[in-house]
């Protein structure tokens, strides 16, 4: 396994790949399949409180290539919080330990950054997905109503 950076928009087309390779999961967010509009809003969707410079982008790799990606960003909702907005891997490659070394190298740069905690986001209608971070060692802090989405989401934390 290898982590690399990503890059809008040199990256575009690896990144709608494991989209396409993960699309239960975007289905399930999104109601419709991926797109290159996902893409774009994988590089660019932020709260307006956070810079761009503190968003961060970045590929799983096995055996070159592109298995899976990760978006998190520096502090929101708090200073020296880290979110975690997506982490998302081809279904033919979860369950073999990559999301655990993918959150443990997200941990490593929070800390290096200065962030106290990481919080995620977890769709109510994906209790595999909270389940595994829950085996992170996130525990739920918070119930947001349901969005206009439809969705009703948990944040959970980890305390770096």
């Amino acid at each position: 396994m290898q982590i690399v950076p990503l890059t809008y928009p040199a990256d575009a087309a690896r990144v709608l790949s494991v989209f396409e390779a993960a699309a239960d999961y975007v289905l399930l967010e999104h109601e419709h399949a991926p797109t290159n509009a996902t893409v774009v809003a994988f590089f660019t969707d932020r709260p307006p409180t956070v810079p761009p410079e503190n968003t961060r982008h970045l590929g799983v790799k096995v055996d070159g290539r592109l298995v899976g990606v990760a978006g998190y960003l520096f502090g929101f909702p708090n200073p020296t919080d880290c979110y975690i907005g997506l982490m998302i891997f081809d279904a033919a490659h979860r369950g073999g330990g990559l999301g655990t070394q993918t959150v443990d190298h997200i941990k490593a740069t929070a800390r290096i950054q200065g962030a106290t905690r990481l919080l995620i986001a977890v769709l109510d209608e994906n209790p595999k997905g909270r389940a595994f971070w829950e085996r992170q060692g996130f525990a739920h802090l918070k119930t947001f109503a349901r969005s206009s989405d439809r969705h009703t989401r948990h944040r959970l934390g980890f305390n770096l």
